[in-house]
């Protein structure tokens, strides 16, 4: 899927996020043109597991001093923080995640939960469902349910937002 550049750390990480980015411009188009709701969701989840991947790959990066601490594959962020902090590692990128993970409002905790409630039963058994006989509860429609409007809108501001921590990353890593 991706590949890491030996020159730039977070070179692979910026392929994964132009995947999120794509994915999230295809879901939209694919939102107008009304194309099925399991598509639609599938599409949804895309853009998440890069997002995250994104995330993980960089948190992961704080391990890259110690080659037996990632034979382990990782591929949540509260495993790579419990093997970072197991192993004594402190890294400026790691920390930037774990004060995003840990701060409700921040978009990345989100994300974290989402991507992890895409692994639960629940995630996975999301399917598209039949129309309702109700019109008046598409009037009520909550905007941050899932495909709705507040919904995209967040996944566009968690593009952003990781968009934003890896600059801060990049810069974190050439400082220290």
């Amino acid at each position: 899927m991706s590949r890491m550049v030996r020159e730039n750390q977070v070179s692979g990480l910026r392929e994964r996020l132009f995947f999120a980015q794509w994915t999230l411009r295809e879901l939209r188009k694919n939102l107008e043109r009304n194309a099925p709701r399991g598509e639609l969701l599938a599409q949804r989840a895309a853009v998440i597991f890069h997002l995250y991947s994104t995330v993980v790959g960089l948190a992961r990066q704080a391990l890259r001093g110690q080659p037996d601490l990632l034979s382990a594959r990782q591929i949540s962020l509260a495993e790579v923080e419990r093997t970072a902090t197991a192993a004594g590692v402190h890294s400026p990128e790691l920390l930037l995640i774990s004060e995003a993970r840990t701060n409700r409002s921040d978009l990345l905790c989100w994300l974290d939960e989402e991507a992890l409630s895409l692994f639960a039963a629940s995630g996975m058994a999301r399917r598209a469902q039949a129309p309702t006989e109700n019109s008046l509860a598409i009037a009520a429609e909550d905007p941050y349910a899932l495909l709705a409007s507040g919904d995209i809108e967040r996944l566009e501001q968690s593009v952003a937002r990781v968009q934003q921590l890896l600059q801060d990353a990049a810069t974190l890593m050439e400082e220290w």
